[in-house]
């Protein structure tokens, strides 16, 4: 009996320390939001793993990814990607095509121009732990249960850098970007976040404006 209420106990701590709006995680949170919109435009370049344990899904790439507001310049498999807030433009050299769209970020819920930032709305968050180095690790649980996904792991240094995150689907893959290099950016111009079409005339132009 007594086993019983130790585990109802145990049990009850566990649930409830799970999804909730932590302090601690949300001034870790706040810290690392602050400190990127403080340094405005950058770059990175990061690496992507798609995994899944159960069907043995291990896939990884390496891609490179500009940012300046609400605008970004992605690179990765052979694909260009901009946006320049309005428009998408999706670039394919090898195709020799460029696919332009309007931009619509409930499309791209999350990205790496917008994780700073994600925590913010839809999510409750707590600190689990720190990691060998030092680093810590806050849990976003979606409020929304409709989502493909269950929680966002996120690895935060101790100087408010974020150096991995992990989207964890409810089908069991596990999408993982982990930032290799960062460097701040300055006096990046509006343009260079839109395909400049005048500039490949030999490029077929598929518009879904």
């Amino acid at each position: 009996m007594k086993k019983l209420i130790y585990l109802t106990i145990a049990l009850s701590i566990a649930f409830t320390s799970y999804g909730q709006y932590d302090p601690e995680a949300l001034a870790i949170l706040d810290a690392m939001s602050a400190k990127y919109k403080k340094i405005g435009a950058y770059q990175a370049d990061f690496t992507y793993k798609m995994v899944n344990e159960n069907v043995g899904i291990n896939e990884e790439s390496q891609g490179t990814i500009t940012i300046k507001n609400n605008k970004y310049l992605l690179k990765i498999a052979g694909q260009e990607i901009y946006n320049n807030g309005t428009e998408t433009y999706s670039y394919s050299e090898e195709m020799g095509e460029v696919t332009i769209s309007t931009y619509d970020p409930e499309e791209q819920e999350i990205t790496l121009g917008n994780i700073y930032d994600l925590y913010k709305s839809g999510f409750k968050y707590i600190l689990m732990a720190k990691n060998a180095s030092g680093d810590n690790i806050v849990e976003l649980d979606p409020i929304d249960k409709g989502k493909s996904y269950h929680k966002i792991r996120l690895v935060i240094s101790s100087n408010n850098e974020l150096k991995q995150f992990t989207i964890f689907e409810k089908s069991g893959n596990q999408y993982v970007y982990s930032v290799d290099t960062f460097t701040p950016k300055s006096n990046i111009s509006d343009d260079y976040f839109t395909f400049n079409t005048n500039k490949h005339p030999d490029v077929e132009v598929i518009d879904f404006r």
